[in-house]
């Protein structure tokens, strides 16, 4: 194995690139629609980053802060459902979209209810990942890992306490009553979206399912396994993807728009967003001509 390793893997390279020439040149117009989709959302937020830079008062504001982060890391997972749906994972890339909806979720819920709740979303995030440092400390030894100082623990412990007398099970509950995906998701009228939801989680958990139901067997002529990639699928995460990351845009870039006195101006966002709109409209069309196409 090892004196023919090279040969092989030369082998296996040749048919992935030759896959992925096919898959791209199959829906070339629905992946150069959705690239520029995504290139459009991250122009639109660094427009509107240096927009409210220009006032100092909004420079550590939390809920821009926040929204910011959370745009970012959509752009940057659109990115990775890109690269799943042109490399032939299309149950792959719906179940990197789940994420993508939370993130949605997340964004519309701090959109509405402003300043306050972005303080608590970071107070949450700061007990989680005080929660990690605890489990990393369990394992440490085991997985042979550099364990945190018995000091680094107790500072770390004792901030959890501190943060657990203001946030415990959900950031979310003293705004909406709700502190689970499905009921939040509701609140922010995105309940049309449960079974995509389901279907994402179906894919990430070890269930038991038919090969059959997988989204890249939409095409399949005969019941086998599929172990690789595959040309089918495509249309659905690459639409669902773009949808969310409007959303996502949408809620970042209309931040404190309500606000009566405020001083960004959100011209170049309303742009920004009906660009976003057309394309997003555009990409669930061509894709399904693209899939259409044999």
């Amino acid at each position: 194995m090892q004196s023919n390793e090279t040969d092989n893997i030369n082998q296996l390279n040749q048919e992935y690139e030759g896959f992925n020439k096919r898959n791209y040149l199959r829906c070339k117009k629905g992946f150069d629609k959705l690239e520029m989709l995504r290139q459009i959302s991250i122009e639109a937020g660094m427009e509107f980053q240096k927009e409210f830079l220009k006032y100092p008062e909004y420079e550590n504001d939390p809920l821009l802060g926040v929204l910011m982060r959370q745009h970012a890391n959509a752009c940057r997972i659109t990115g990775e459902i890109i690269h799943l749906l042109k490399g032939g994972y299309s149950d792959g890339a719906i179940a990197r979209w789940r994420t993508l909806f939370e993130i949605a979720v997340t964004s519309l819920v701090l959109n509405r209810h402003g300043k306050e709740s972005a303080e608590d979303y970071i107070k949450h995030g700061t007990l989680k990942s005080i929660e990690g440092m605890e489990e990393y400390q369990k394992t440490a030894k085991e997985m042979k890992v550099e364990p945190y100082s018995k000091e680094e623990m107790d500072l770390a412990i004792e901030l959890k306490k501190e943060l657990k007398k203001e946030i415990d099970y959900s950031w979310t509950l003293k705004y909406t009553k709700f502190g689970k995906m499905e009921k939040l998701r509701e609140y922010v009228g995105l309940e049309k979206w449960s079974h995509y939801y389901m279907l994402a989680s179906k894919n990430i958990h070890a269930d038991f399912h038919e090969m059959n139901s997988l989204m890249a067997m939409s095409e399949a002529k005969e019941n086998m396994l599929l172990l690789g990639q595959s040309y089918s699928g495509m249309t659905e995460p690459a639409h669902i993807t773009a949808i969310q990351l409007n959303q996502i845009t949408g809620a970042f870039l209309t931040a404190y728009i309500q606000e009566e006195n405020i001083k960004i101006d959100y011209k170049d966002s309303m742009l920004f967003l009906s660009l976003l709109k057309q394309y997003s409209d555009d990409i669930g069309k061509i894709f399904l001509e693209c899939e259409q196409l044999k």
